[in-house]
């Protein structure tokens, strides 16, 4: 049987064509199946993984298969596992990350100085963050609270490209914004700043006040350094009179041991900031 095309058929194929040349789509691209090959992706983030250089931390292996890829080898830095993520996923939608890090053995007590000093030259933690970790093994434990999002996620970033570092966890807090926590958090900065000069000393809101001041929800918890049990005090009577449902005076003594239910569990001793 002779199957022709009859003049309505004949009138869709010049529009159609018509249509293509009016807004410059190629004919062949019409046809085109829309996706890179299993091949072309992995090319492409090979390329990307090479740019960034990533690969002068180790070895990384890209599998590609039905558009899923699957990134396999070894890294140095957390920070190296990471990326490589990010940039596959700029290729494919999904990636499977198998990469494991395995940096050089480096002494926990070396690290440890190390997450401090990142997180104190944080330039956007003020007064009213507090930041804790703990490390064992290599492995990073984050905790505390800050008030703003992405400040638990610069400082994540920022440990994750420390030398000996295996893995990080973060369970940094964010706080409540709500206008009540605002007012509270500034009424006792004011007292505890503003009227006990003697016991801390122009610290205004550097990040390395030794008083930080966090407010959630209305319930407050202080941390930090002072001289004597008689400070401590002093900061938490300044916290308690005011409209606070609750204040946890955390607050340690210069020298003073952390207590062994305040360690982190599972990372050792743990590190107040």
């Amino acid at each position: 049987m002779r199957i022709g095309m009859g003049w309505m058929g004949q009138s869709r194929v010049v529009a159609s064509l018509g249509a293509a040349v009016l807004f410059g789509v190629a004919l062949p691209a019409l046809a085109a199946h829309g996706h890179d090959d299993d091949a072309t992706i992995q090319q492409k983030i090979e390329a990307r993984l090479v740019k960034s250089k990533i690969t002068s931390e180790g070895q990384i292996d890209v599998g590609v298969k039905n558009g899923s890829v699957v990134l396999t080898g070894a890294v140095t830095t957390v920070a190296a596992q990471r990326n490589a993520e990010r940039l596959a996923r700029k290729e494919a939608k999904f990636v499977e990350n198998r990469v494991q890090v395995i940096p050089a053995p480096r002494p926990d007590a070396d690290i440890v100085k190390d997450v401090r000093r990142e997180i104190l030259g944080y330039p956007r933690l003020t007064v009213f963050d507090s930041i804790d970790f703990g490390v064992a093994d290599g492995f990073l434990v984050l905790s505390g609270s800050v008030q703003e999002g992405y400040r638990r996620n610069d400082i994540e970033r920022a440990v994750t490209r420390i030398a000996g570092v295996r893995a990080v966890k973060n369970e940094i807090g964010i706080q409540d914004a709500s206008p009540f926590d605002a007012r509270l958090r500034w009424q006792i900065y004011s007292r505890i700043y503003g009227h006990i000069d003697s016991v801390l000393p122009g610290a205004g809101q550097r990040i390395d006040a030794p008083v930080r001041i966090v407010v959630d929800h209305g319930k407050v918890t202080l941390t930090g350094w002072v001289n004597s049990a008689v400070d401590r005090t002093l900061v938490g009577l300044a916290a308690r009179e005011t409209l606070a449902f609750d204040v946890d005076n955390r607050v340690k003594i210069d020298g003073e041991p952390p207590a062994v239910d305040s360690q982190p569990k599972t990372t050792g001793p743990g590190v107040e900031i």
